[in-house]
């Protein structure tokens, strides 16, 4: 598929609209961005996976779209493939610290942790690529972040 083709195809939808298998696609200016949300009720968190904006061409290299078949198609291990590719981001949210939602992002051997709405940052020297990584995350740094949380409007 070519970027004109996936293009000529987007004019037809929505600025925002949502996959066959249930991930969120949106245009901004020629750029186009995804995610993926999904929930573990049974353990009050939610996940997001994303990418911010991106041009056509590496949307389509990275999804490896032949087709608008392929395109319709996408869904959750698309998405995931990407965070394990270093092409996307977690974003996943404590229903107790929902003002702030984290971000996990893989670099080299490492996970950045990351909230602009709390001004926190963190690098943990592993990949964590299982939700159960992320939940062992926010059980581990509960105090840091619960910082984080109470001195949020502070800066």
């Amino acid at each position: 598929m070519t970027v004109e083709e996936l293009a000529q195809y987007l004019s037809s939808k929505k600025p925002g609209f949502q996959t066959q298998n249930g991930l969120s696609i949106y245009l901004i200016d020629g750029g186009i961005s995804f995610s993926y949300d999904f929930e573990m009720n049974e353990l009050d968190f939610s996940f997001r996976l994303f990418s911010e904006e991106e041009s056509l061409g590496d949307f389509i290299e990275g999804f490896r779209i032949q087709r608008i078949k392929d395109f319709e198609a996408l869904g959750y291990n698309n998405s995931w493939i990407r965070y394990l590719n270093r092409e996307a981001d977690m974003e996943v949210c404590q229903m107790e610290f929902e003002e702030g939602p984290l971000c996990f992002r893989l670099h080299k051997m490492k996970t950045l942790v990351f909230s602009a709405s709390l001004h926190f940052y963190d690098e943990v020297y592993e990949q964590l690529t299982l939700p159960e990584d992320f939940i062992s995350y926010f059980s581990k740094n509960k105090s840091k972040i619960a910082t984080a949380m109470a001195n949020r409007y502070r800066f």
